[in-house]
């Protein structure tokens, strides 16, 4: 990147942090960078191409951190729901990731850009998967899309959880995983 450019995807890096993507406008990312407003659309068309950007190094910092702060050869039927937890506490905790969750048109924007992997809980879930079928601990009839489908299906089940009974819905998604994890490991 330019200099120039990496202020600002600097600058916009911190402010969507900070304020979320609703409380971030040009004019505050171009103002914390030093640079002119007609700087920023020399590299960026909107505030949302700088957000999916923002997003990427946001998603892969999480993701590698968490990765990075496991032990990825322990049992998965212990390492896997300890993962998950923590990824949705940094989700919880990250104003980038929030507003990809809870922002649908951004939600679309991301996953129509194919430099950017979307979900991260998604993604790092396959990285240990891959790493399981490596290692043979997965049972041989459970084929890559026969996993896919069943943590998919995680997916739809946390997209409308509105509709489900009251309840614990984590303690529903611990459930649900261990029942997967004892479907797919020998």
């Amino acid at each position: 990147m330019q200099e120039k450019q990496q202020k600002i995807f600097n600058a916009a890096q911190e402010t969507f942090s900070e304020l979320g993507f609703k409380g971030t406008n040009i004019a505050k990312i171009t103002q914390r960078a030093g640079v002119a407003v007609g700087t920023f659309y020399r590299f960026y068309s909107a505030k949302e191409e700088i957000f999916i950007q923002v997003y990427a190094a946001e998603n892969n910092r999480v993701k590698q951190e968490v990765l990075n702060a496991n032990d990825l050869n322990e049992d998965p039927r212990i390492l896997l729901p300890k993962v998950m937890r923590q990824l949705m506490k940094q989700a919880t905790n990250s104003l980038v990731l929030q507003a990809w969750y809870t922002n649908p048109k951004l939600k679309q924007l991301i996953k129509d850009d194919s430099s950017v992997q979307e979900d991260f809980m998604y993604h790092t879930v396959f990285q240990l998967i891959k790493r399981w079928q490596q290692n043979d601990l997965l049972r041989p009839e459970m084929t890559m899309a026969r996993i896919q489908q069943l943590f998919e299906a995680l997916i739809v089940v946390d997209n409308h959880q509105d509709e489900l009974p009251s309840g614990d819905f984590d303690q529903l998604v611990t459930d649900l995983v261990q029942g997967i994890l004892d479907r797919i490991l020998k």
